[in-house]
């Protein structure tokens, strides 16, 4: 049974309280923004605190007590991952990072060297774009007039080109859309490629299955983060089978990568040491293993409906606001609970800066580090912003709202946002805020996660 106020109890986030506009007390604040990262609840930052408190050590190599103890709790961390995705950990490993961006860096170095093309949809993260772009020809496949995936371009740039890699995101971050995993596998592996999924905006909102190795719908690479699954900032790792990741070159050569060294020779460990230069994250990746943990607790099933019956119903009020504009296709059973919007004549930064200050609605805007996708949807000319980029002027780059769901957010959250959203549509807000606008107008960057 899914009971969102015992979950709530869990999160000591939801008791933060901050003053608005028009309210003589103070308000919770309503968290919107789970795309961009979640919340640790209180199981979580028991195990965080209680490693850092009681058995804060290096691992490995190390015989006394701690240095055991903490060697132990990391060496369960990649078990539990594998379990969580479901992979077979005979033929598969994790290599623990920092972040999905260096997660998805690593699996680009890692295919770097194979001959072939990368194919990237246009759906992407910079993050599974880039690192790809940096070690070869990356060849980009398109999106339909809804923001969904082209299959037949899929289809026929695998025909046309010797792919080594299909780079595909589990789940846009500007829409939510999910495409269909195992059917881009089947294609890519058909066609005798590789796919490499970044999988950040779905590690905690619905079950992932990579499927048996020899499944043609099998996952190759999976990439993800532990801070948008309800643990702490700065653990993340990919996952990958064990033979390609030993036959490429290791990702940072150093400390704890190699088993003998010479003054002239280096000779490398197997995966995923090979590919884990210096001491990692011990104490984020206990933590990214008891989120899991947590999220099996209470179902992957359970969350997902949770979520979804939330999508649903906030989509089909704010499209109900005359000047609101969501992007993406509508269905919610194609996307998880991220909805990005523009209000007509409103900038996107206002909007966003008038849900904090007078409702504590905490959202995210921008580009969401996704510009390519974001501009196929609001159908922008790129031609006038690129030619005042180069030319050394001030580009005011267009973006959207976003408001992201999570495990613990309500109904009562969701009609706050649709209150304050069919204000600002109105032009009913209360305060001025040209000045905390001006200070972001006229800047390129579009860093929004």
């Amino acid at each position: 049974m899914f009971d969102v106020e015992t979950i709530r109890s869990l999160f000591p986030i939801t008791a933060q309280t901050f003053s608005v506009l028009g309210k003589t007390e103070p308000v919770p604040v309503i968290y919107f923004d789970h795309g961009a990262s979640t919340h640790p609840p209180q199981p979580v930052l028991d195990t965080y605190i209680n490693f850092l408190q009681h058995s804060y050590s290096n691992v490995h190599r190390g015989k006394h007590f701690l240095s055991q103890i903490a060697t132990d709790y990391f060496e369960h961390v990649s078990g539990d991952i594998l379990q969580f995705i479901g992979a077979d950990a005979d033929e598969n490993t994790i290599v623990l990072t920092n972040n999905t961006t260096s997660a998805l860096d690593v699996a680009a170095h890692i295919m770097g060297s194979v001959e072939g093309i990368t194919l990237v949809t246009l759906l992407e993260h910079h993050s599974n774009d880039l690192p790809h772009r940096r070690r070869g020809e990356v060849v980009h496949v398109e999106i339909l007039h809804d923001g969904t995936l082209d299959y037949a371009d899929l289809e026929t740039k695998l025909r046309a080109h010797k792919v080594k890699l299909v780079a595909v995101t589990g789940a846009s971050n500007v829409t939510g859309y999910m495409p269909d995993l195992t059917r881009i596998a089947r294609l890519a592996h058909a066609h005798g490629a590789k796919i490499l999924v970044d999988g950040a905006q779905i590690l905690a909102h619905v079950k992932i299955d990579v499927l048996p190795n020899d499944d043609p719908g099998h996952i190759d690479f999976l990439a993800a983060a532990g801070h948008k699954a309800y643990a702490p900032f700065g653990s993340a790792f990919l996952f990958g089978p064990k033979n390609i990741l030993d036959a490429a070159p290791p990702y940072i050569p150093g400390g704890g990568t190699v088993v003998f060294v010479t003054g002239d020779e280096a000779y490398f460990s197997k995966s995923p040491d090979r590919h884990q230069g210096g001491t990692p994250n011990i104490a984020g990746a206990i933590a990214l293993s008891a989120s899991l943990k947590f999220l099996q607790s209470i179902g992957m099933e359970n969350i997902r409906e949770h979520e979804r019956q939330l999508t649903e119903y906030a989509l089909a009020k704010l499209s109900a606001i005359e000047g609101v504009h969501v992007l993406g296709n509508p269905d919610p059973a194609l996307r998880l609970g991220v909805i990005s919007f523009v209000i007509d004549d409103v900038r996107h930064d206002l909007a966003s800066v008038i849900l904090n200050q007078e409702a504590a609605i905490a959202t995210r805007n921008g580009c969401f580090c996704a510009q390519p996708y974001l501009q196929r949807l609001l159908s922008i000319d790129t031609n006038e912003l690129r030619r005042r980029l180069f030319a050394g002027q001030a580009v005011d780059s267009p973006g959207a709202v976003r408001a992201t769901f999570g495990i613990f957010n309500t109904h009562e959250e969701a009609d706050e946002l649709i209150r304050m959203v069919q204000l600002i549509s109105e032009r009913r807000w209360q305060g001025n805020y040209d000045d905390m606008i001006a200070a972001s107008c006229g800047e390129v960057s579009c860093g929004s996660v």
